[in-house]
């Protein structure tokens, strides 16, 4: 409570005159009005200011104080909530207001006050008028992160804490689709956010808070989106078996991948006969789901088993590896150009796939072409910085080298694949692509040849390979299906 000598200053009112008492006394008439200004009820907004002011039309001499709603008089000069003398009127003045100043504010005649300051006798009847303060406060998210987390098997929280007044309704809605509740459902709402049941990988996605709110004076919409995420142990792909085999041959060089999906994402460890491999000692390129560890097959004692390890803090997996001897196979015997066109090359290497007979691990499963243009090529006489195209074997199909430059000659080199890896290469040959035709030039045969050679691309090449990946096409792999 304020000092007397602030309450005594903030309530100084001019003294009645003379020429109005009465045989000596001064009487105030109960017919007489106090007025706020403004009159109206208005709602209000938490952290908005307002300004009431109270006063007597026909008596502004007369001393005036304001009641908070719960009767306490009101004599602060300074503060969030605080009077002022305006002079013929006392002020009320709401900074900052809260969602405790909704009530009844009530401004009345100090009849104590007034009778000290007109040194007589008075009679004042006690005149009141109170306002009512209606505070609304705007809908909000608290201890709502947008990226929220459960662990697989077990009962999950997504916490979305809605405030507001009037109380909103809150309704929720996964991947865009509404969520319903029920008794007996996975789904529970509560009261700062919602409850899943033993949650699974399915369960990750986002989420999404609606609140609506509806008042006196309108409504309001607001909503969170929440990414929630399961922790879980890795697990190995379903197309992965326990064991595999891979092959290699002496010279060569071969790539063994450890593929396993976790949250957070495994650490990968690799192992030959009970010995940790370390990058110290091999190369090993680790991605967020996927590990892959680069062997040089210097000689025999190289074969054998790899073991890699994917562990995180809720488990691990393991994934053994065979690698075996298989052969070199020989290059391709056939390498010439069967068409060409402005940004399209059609190569023949003579591919064959037999139907009847189950692979092997001498078959040749697939092709890799390597071209660059001649005049890089000549700049750095490497083939470091080639563009590699990587096909399977389809049956007597020819494959089309796409999206080259127009009216430039390319030098290209082709190998075969097989289980154990690639071949030498052939020998290098330039070829070059037309120049773009003019639009509608008659009599040239450029459109009609690549609409074929689409066609046939389409029919006839296969996925490209996902075997014999060396560490240029590594981030390749980290980008595709993980």
């Amino acid at each position: 409570m304020p000092n007397a000598a602030r309450a005594t200053h903030t309530l100084t009112r001019k003294t009645l005159p003379d020429a109005s008492s009465i045989n000596g006394n001064q009487q105030i008439s109960k017919s007489d009005a106090l007025k706020l200004t403004p009159e109206e009820e208005m709602a209000h907004f938490v952290n908005q200011s307002r300004m009431v002011t109270c006063s007597h039309p026909d008596h502004p001499e007369v001393r005036l104080k304001w009641r908070n709603p719960k009767n306490a008089i009101i004599s602060e000069t300074k503060g969030r909530v605080h009077i002022e003398d305006k002079g013929d009127s006392l002020a009320l003045i709401f900074e900052a207001i809260a969602r405790t100043d909704q009530g009844n504010w009530t401004c009345e005649v100090d009849v104590e006050g007034t009778a000290t300051a007109t040194e007589g006798r008075v009679t004042v009847p006690a005149l009141r008028k109170s306002f009512k303060m209606i505070v609304y406060e705007p809908i909000s998210f608290r201890d709502t992160n947008t990226v929220q987390t459960a662990v697989e098997d077990k009962d999950a929280t997504i916490r979305c804490e809605v405030k507001g007044h009037p109380e909103p309704s809150v309704s929720w809605y996964f991947n865009g689709q509404p969520l319903f509740f029920s008794n007996n459902g996975r789904y529970s709402k509560l009261a700062d956010g919602m409850s899943i049941k033993k949650v699974v990988q399915n369960d990750s996605g986002e989420y999404t808070c609606k609140a609506f709110q509806i008042s006196a004076t309108g409504s309001s919409f607001e909503e969170k989106t929440i990414r929630l995420n399961i922790k879980h142990k890795p697990y190995m792909p379903p197309w992965k078996k326990s064991i595999s085999d891979a092959y290699g041959y002496v010279g060569g060089m071969v790539n063994l991948t450890c593929e396993a999906t976790a949250e957070p994402p495994a650490n990968f460890s690799w192992s030959a006969n009970n010995k940790k491999l370390t990058p110290k000692s091999h190369i090993i390129y680790n991605g967020r789901h996927v590990s892959m560890l680069q062997i040089m097959i210097k000689t025999s004692s190289i074969f054998g088993k790899y073991k890699c390890e994917a562990k995180n803090e809720l488990g691990s997996v393991t994934q053994e590896i065979h690698l075996k001897e298989g052969t070199k196979p020989d290059p391709p015997s056939l390498f010439q150009l069967r068409g060409v066109n402005s940004d399209t090359l059609d190569i023949d290497v003579g591919a064959t796939k037999s139907h009847d007979i189950p692979p092997d691990p001498t078959t040749v499963i697939g092709y890799r072409f390597e071209l660059m243009p001649t005049d890089e090529y000549l700049k750095s006489r490497s083939w470091d910085h080639a563009s590699r195209r990587d096909f399977d074997v389809a049956d007597g199909a020819t494959y089309l080298l796409v999206q080259l430059i127009p009216d430039t000659k390319y030098l290209i080199r082709v190998a075969a694949r097989n289980a154990a890896g690639l071949s030498d290469w052939t020998e290098v040959k330039e070829f070059s692509t037309h120049p773009v035709q003019p639009h509608g030039t008659s009599g040239s045969s450029a459109q009609p040849t690549d609409v074929c050679f689409k066609f046939v691309w389409l029919l006839a090449v296969a996925f490209p390979a996902a075997l014999s990946i060396t560490h240029h096409r590594f981030a390749d792999l980290t980008k595709g299906r993980f």
